[in-house]
């Protein structure tokens, strides 16, 4: 008799409508779009390894119904496209580029469902760079079609390999995206959205768009950087350490920056002077600690115990207002940095996270120490003083770009001056003491109707003045 083996496995395969919808709840809309940059950021990065992206750009634009974003950054290889970057995850065998953003392959894919429903990607890809042969694909997708099907996988619609190139032909990559989901059309045609999105896309990008990158919302004028600086000069040198971190797999490479900026020019009439009274600058504006991986900014304007405000270092407080902390993680394998998965925040547990904090501690520390300093010194300062020099340094000394810093572990300013000695005032009276007979000291005080030595001596010196003197 034949006996039927038992079917011992267990399915556990994904139902595609749940991950699509669970890997979309991770993540915002704007910096959705950013992890969309960052592929293109990461391409330009990757073609030019001198840094210099002057010739490289990237452009959205968003529209009524669709969202598109194009670039110039070397499009996607066929080989690529098959088996890596249409992956949900990415594979052991992957290669990335060196200091790239992308890490965990799920970037663009979820970025994709969170805005719409559908979508086109066109990628021309140059083999070599300087080299005509080269590549063209092209895939449409309806997200919805694709959820109900069973397998995991993408069609070409068009398909080129090993053709001839025109020299002048553009090598990049197009995504369009359309079926907005509604809320994400309402967000994308809000002028207040967007103007966040480009506000989004300078703090995050700003590294890339000084080195040259060309980065265009809905415009032909690229946005501009905000470009990182420090009060330096030959009075005040800011806080600048380079160091590395190594691990079993790899290196990170830091530069850690802190100091102060330069006070903006004060209108006397409508902006108080600093004189301890926090009510006068509740707004923190922007100070706090930038905090970047592979050029990517994670952290904006840091005031939480997670890089060192209130624990060692002094809570935030308005006197603090000046203060400016950048650092740069900068590794190979972008699997060592301590990022999330979304790039928007840090991965606290990390053990490079964690050695990298205790430096910014220590920065943050003397930073607020001289802040002190300063707010001491320009207390005990009146009108008419001479301005001491530390005072002249920190309210004269224009910002520099830290990339012109030369490196020193503590912050240096010129010395505060000892506090003034305080003159004992002149005294208006005369003290008179002696010495006389205890018998005729009592006589002396009952007839003067005196109670002690001190009214004995002030009524004899009272008539004595009356009656020889006055």
């Amino acid at each position: 008799m034949t006996t039927t083996p038992r079917d011992t496995t267990i399915e556990a395969g994904a139902e595609k409508r749940f991950f699509i919808e669970m890997l979309t709840k991770d993540i915002e809309l704007l910096p959705a779009i950013a992890d969309l940059v960052d592929n293109s950021v990461d391409g330009a990065r990757s073609l030019h390894t001198d840094g210099d992206l002057s010739s490289q750009w990237v452009r959205i634009k968003i529209g009524d119904e669709s969202f598109l974003i194009t670039d110039n950054s070397g499009g996607i290889s066929v080989d690529n496209a098959r088996h890596y970057a249409f992956r949900f995850g990415r594979s052991k065998d992957f290669v990335g580029v060196k200091r790239s953003v992308g890490q965990f392959g799920v970037g663009m894919k979820r970025a994709i469902f969170k805005i719409g429903q559908a979508f086109e990607l066109h990628s021309t890809h140059r083999t070599v760079e300087g080299s005509l042969e080269g590549s063209r694909f092209s895939l449409k997708v309806d997200v919805e079609e694709w959820a109900i099907r069973p397998e995991w996988t993408f069609e070409f619609d068009e398909l080129e390999e090993q053709i001839n190139l025109a020299p002048d032909e553009v090598v990049g990559t197009t995504i369009e995206v359309s079926k907005l989901h509604p809320s994400v059309q309402d967000d994308l045609n809000d002028p207040t959205v967007l103007q966040m999105l480009k506000t989004e896309l300078r703090l995050r990008h700003q590294e890339s768009i000084q080195s040259g990158l060309k980065l265009l919302v809905n415009s032909e004028t690229a946005l501009t950087a905000i470009r990182p600086s420090l009060q330096s000069s030959a009075l005040i040198s800011p806080i600048y350490k380079r160091f590395a971190i190594e691990t079993d797999i790899g290196s990170v490479e830091v530069r850690l920056y802190a100091g102060t900026i330069a006070p903006l020019n004060r209108d006397k009439d409508t902006d108080p002077e600093d004189e301890g009274r926090a009510e006068n600058f509740q707004d923190p504006g922007d100070a706090g600690w930038y905090f970047f991986c592979n050029d990517r900014l994670l952290l904006v304007a840091d005031r939480t115990l997670t890089t060192g405000w209130g624990n060692p270092a002094a809570a935030y407080h308005p006197q603090y207002r000046l203060f400016r902390g950048f650092v740069y993680l900068t590794a190979d394998d972008a699997s060592l940095l301590p990022w999330n998965t979304t790039k928007t925040a840090v991965d606290r547990d990390s053990p490079v996270f964690r050695a990298v904090q205790s430096e910014m501690k220590m920065a943050l520390v003397g930073v607020q120490a001289v802040i002190n300093r300063v707010k001491q010194v320009r207390s005990r300062v009146e009108d008419d003083d001479p301005k001491p020099e530390i005072l002249v340094a920190l309210d004269n000394t224009p910002d520099q770009p830290i990339d012109s810093l030369t490196e020193s572990s503590f912050m240096k300013v010129p010395e505060a001056p000892p506090p003034k000695r305080r003159e004992v005032p002149t005294s208006r009276t005369q003290r008179i003491q002696y010495e006389v007979d205890p018998d005729r000291f009592k006589v002396v005080a009952r007839a003067l109707g005196a109670s002690s030595g001190s009214d004995v001596g002030r009524k004899t010196f009272d008539y004595f003045y009356r009656q020889e003197i006055d």
